[in-house]
């Protein structure tokens, strides 16, 4: 009995906050602020888009420099939908890893307070693919979900979540997590929020990696899956998370939706002078 309520109350603790984001509640508040997101104030044009807003693609970079296009497409989807659940999609940066990982924590903690873990939706899924697996273990070392965590706590301050890792991008993951979608959030779809963790592209020559961000990016927009799938799996496209999406479109999920993009592409660069770039993208009725 004591391991089981032990395990009810297990809470998955940041690795990133105060390297990505603000560790402290009220500088982290303030950064949201900064970005225009304010509760009950949409900023903006985003309005146009709030009823509706079925996903979002976010970039998973340190705050300073994706944090405004994350703030963009979450204030989007905070008008006129009454979000009960985020189904929150993020790529595993350990490529060691294969498959699909669900979590069994009770809740993921956030500077701005902790948020419930969908352990009946999560259970859904499980049994709805062969890769699916309940592993906590990915999910406690990976930011990729972490880093929009906050965004999802504070736009939606009563929804539970539902985190899903994939590992390194195969054929057969990408099928078996879009079947999963398809089968267990399509008929919750109108109460639920999809998120896909992505970064569009990284390479040492900037012109390449904004080249190839930009094709991302249209190809996110045209949803078009089989041009993805080839460019993602053959290494031409290496979105960090890319493969995410070819999950939700082939889960027809999205299906009825038009893609807007909310800001222009960000880059950003390492210390091993890799240039990321950035973007966001919302699918809304």
């Amino acid at each position: 009995m004591e391991v089981m309520l032990a395990q009810k109350r297990r809470v998955r603790s940041p690795v990133g906050a105060g390297m990505f984001y603000p560790e402290d509640r009220l500088e982290l508040l303030n950064k949201i602020k900064s970005f225009g997101l304010e509760k009950g104030q949409i900023p903006g044009e985003q309005n146009k888009h709030g009823i509706g807003v079925r996903a979002i693609i976010a970039p998973h970079g340190a705050w300073g420099y994706s944090g405004q296009l994350t703030a963009d497409v979450f204030s989007s989807a905070m008008t006129g939908n009454s979000i009960k659940r985020v189904v929150i999609l993020g790529p595993i940066h350990d490529k060691r890893e294969k498959g699909l990982f669900l979590s069994n924590s009770h809740s993921f903690n956030t500077p701005i307070g902790d948020i419930l873990v969908d352990h009946e939706i999560t259970e859904e899924l499980e049994f709805s693919g062969e890769s699916f697996e309940i592993n906590d273990i990915p999910h406690l070392g990976e930011h990729s979900i972490e880093i929009l965590l906050p965004f999802v706590k504070y736009c939606f301050p009563n929804a539970s979540i539902v985190p899903i890792l994939m590992g390194r991008p195969g054929a057969q993951y990408i099928y078996d997590l879009a079947q999963a979608l398809k089968t267990v959030i399509t008929p919750i779809i109108n109460e639920t929020l999809i998120v896909v963790s992505c970064n569009l592209s990284t390479n040492k020559d900037d012109k390449l990696a904004h080249l190839f961000a930009r094709e991302c990016l249209n190809l996110f927009s045209e949803k078009n899956a089989a041009a993805l799938t080839g460019a993602i799996l053959e290494g031409r496209l290496n979105a960090c998370g890319g493969a995410l999406v070819v999950s939700l479109i082939e889960s027809g999920l999205l299906d009825g939706t038009t893609a807007s993009h909310k800001s222009s592409l960000v880059s950003a660069c390492s210390s091993e002078n890799n240039i990321t770039y950035y973007g966001s993208l919302l699918y809304h009725a």
